[in-house]
């Protein structure tokens, strides 16, 4: 079993920012390159997307941590967060929907809502009301995420964060070390469980600062992965096997 694995953020990481909703898919080279390290040692995704989202853009994932922690799903198990408040997320999304601006929900296994995104990117300024929305989600007992150049904000029905997911996902797959790539500030509990820290620059996170972690900037990010798997290679036995990712739960 491996003892090591990459646990990585998808949008704005392995998913260009200004691409995530016009064309959310990995880019070729940098796909291929996931995808051989996949056969190396476990790749698992650690996003605030919902699963779903997820497995459809890194099908060959050995694990999935989504909506910021609150489901995991690793092989044939699904795992959901006890403490989710499901219908208080439900009324802070209806009021999030008159909103002029996109809302993303999030929904875990079997279609309950856990969490939305709302993003104004396309307009430019915070909608109208967006204070309002964000109050009453914290007045529900809402977990509500702001991001400092990023115009959108996050609203989830748990407390989990990506640390949490990490630490999960490490028991799930049985590694010991965790390499960690993202971007952003809701990567940070993650990066504070990793043992090595890649922080993945582009135009939106240009002020974020993260103590031990290597800069690599995005165009940049597939050679690097690269040279990861054949530092890997070469640090295998000769009888070792290439590993199969697992496989996901079907879609729903």
């Amino acid at each position: 079993m491996a003892n090591i694995a990459l646990f990585t953020d998808l949008d704005g990481t392995l998913i260009p920012p200004e691409l995530v909703r016009p064309r959310p898919q990995v880019p070729p080279q940098l796909d291929q390159t996931l995808r051989r390290l996949a056969e190396l040692i476990p790749v698992a995704v650690v996003t605030t997307k919902d699963c779903e989202f997820a497995s459809r853009a890194v099908p060959y994932a050995a694990a999935y941590a989504c909506i910021n922690g609150i489901e995991v799903r690793a092989g044939e198990y699904v795992a959901v967060a006890r403490d989710v408040k499901f219908e208080t997320v439900e009324e802070a999304y209806r009021a999030a929907l008159g909103l002029d601006a996109y809302v993303e929900p999030k929904r875990v296994w079997g279609g309950r809502l856990a969490g939305f995104t709302v993003d104004w990117r396309e307009r430019g300024t915070p909608p109208r009301d967006l204070e309002d929305v964000l109050q009453l989600a914290g007045r529900l007992g809402l977990k509500v995420l702001r991001y400092a150049r990023r115009p959108l904000a996050d609203v989830y029905g748990a407390g989990a964060d990506k640390g949490s997911a990490v630490r999960l996902l490490k028991a799930f797959l049985g590694v010991r070390y965790v390499v960690y790539v993202g971007d952003s500030e809701n990567d940070l509990p993650a990066w504070r469980e990793a043992d090595v820290k890649i922080l993945v620059r582009h135009s939106l996170n240009c002020d974020l600062r993260v103590d031990g972690a290597i800069p690599v900037s995005y165009q940049e990010l597939p050679v690097y992965l690269a040279q990861v798997a054949e530092n890997i290679l070469e640090a295998m036995p000769a009888s070792s096997e290439p590993r199969q990712p697992a496989r996901s739960p079907p879609a729903r």
